[in-house]
């Protein structure tokens, strides 16, 4: 069994130590591992593996085919070259939970039952079937202790777990692929996060849903997954198109000599877009009308459904803010000829499994 989130995460954001275990991420779309070298401001990526799921394999946070699961991470290790059977396992979705609090000073069993009480009552999923966990970021200025919790649900835990022990891995460090991201995003703005650390919006597009973080003061202030991703758009093509879903795939990604869809794809792709940028959107409004103080000056995005034309042109119109990849070869070298002919899609993949990759082991 792995260790509780509370005994793995009290170091939550970005204490980091090179290249001593792997990160393992297992998406609605792929499984993606990854091995590290290095260390902060120096690493490197050794190996990267990659194995596509067929579809529904997991829904949400659900598992619903644990041995093709399983399977698929022995593959990507295979792959990959990867040895170490050491993993940073990420978690996500809806039985998931991060919050920034203040907290009254006090001792330290004191702050530890005061967050852990508040934690409760934004745990939807029930705190008593969960795993909690807290880091101290800092003072506030107006008294009191800037914290950052994290939550998950004990049977998600268990689930994914013991597919990795199928694949005879031990989950040595359970994360949040919230956490994950908002770490990747400061090693890669390291050099002028304080400016960052103003407000910046982080969005990774994924197969089944759109995580929206919100970085200020040094780490996530708010963040939210939004069920909409690159799967509907390939669903909205396999229905318009009377096509199986892995035709669908390619006729999403299969692009003409000069790097165009087919006008008829092309619609029904910027249709979907249309759908995701809007509830991004209300997200963000969301955010605002809950701080109006805490504004957002910089935008950044990853993800593989953030390869879709247009994107990024859709969602600087609606945000009003400069839209950027988020350019995580500026930060992490490859250091695998193999990889170096796939970079551009690795750089919007991998981020995810990069900051899992990225956790120190104790």
């Amino acid at each position: 069994m792995a260790k509780s989130l509370k005994d793995q995460i009290d170091d939550l954001m970005g204490k980091v130590s090179p290249g001593v275990t792997i990160g393992v991420d297992i998406g609605a779309h792929s499984i993606k591992v990854c091995e590290l070298s290095g260390g902060p401001g120096k690493f490197k990526i050794e190996r990267f593996g990659i194995f596509t799921l067929s579809e529904a394999a997991l829904i949400e946070d659900e598992i619903q085919k644990p041995s093709e699961i399983s399977e698929g991470i022995l593959e990507a290790l295979k792959s990959s070259g990867i040895k170490s059977r050491q993993a940073c396992l990420g978690l996500f979705g809806p039985n998931t939970m991060t919050k920034r609090l203040n907290v009254p000073e006090g001792s330290q069993e004191e702050i530890e039952d005061h967050i852990l009480w508040e934690a409760e009552q934004y745990i939807t999923f029930g705190a008593d079937d969960s795993q909690i966990s807290f880091h101290i970021i800092g003072d506030n200025e107006g008294g009191g202790k800037d914290t950052i919790v994290a939550a998950a649900k004990n049977e998600i835990i268990e689930s994914f777990t013991n597919v990795l022990k199928q694949a005879k891995l031990t989950a040595k460090i359970i994360d949040l692929n919230v956490i994950a991201l908002a770490n990747v995003m400061e090693e890669v703005l390291a050099e002028n996060i304080e400016e960052y650390s103003q407000g910046t919006l982080l969005l990774d597009f994924g197969a089944q849903s759109t995580k929206v973080i919100v970085y200020k003061r040094g780490a996530p202030i708010f963040t939210k997954e939004i069920p909409v991703g690159g799967s509907l758009v390939t669903e909205e093509i396999q229905r318009q198109m009377g096509v199986s879903y892995g035709e669908a795939e390619d006729l999403k990604t299969t692009v003409d000599d000069r790097g165009n869809l087919p006008q008829e794809i092309l619609n029904i792709v910027n249709s979907q877009i249309d759908q995701q940028v809007s509830e991004v959107k209300k997200n963000i409004n969301f955010y605002i009308t809950q701080g109006s103080a805490e504004k957002v000056e910089h935008c950044f995005v990853t993800g593989g459904s953030s390869l879709l034309p247009g994107l990024l042109e859709k969602l600087s119109i609606v945000t009003g803010l400069e839209v950027q990849r988020l350019d995580v070869l500026s930060a992490f070298q490859l250091n695998n000829k193999k990889l170096v002919e796939n970079s551009e899609q690795l750089a919007a993949i991998a981020p995810v499994v990069i900051g899992l990759a990225m956790r120190k082991m104790n």
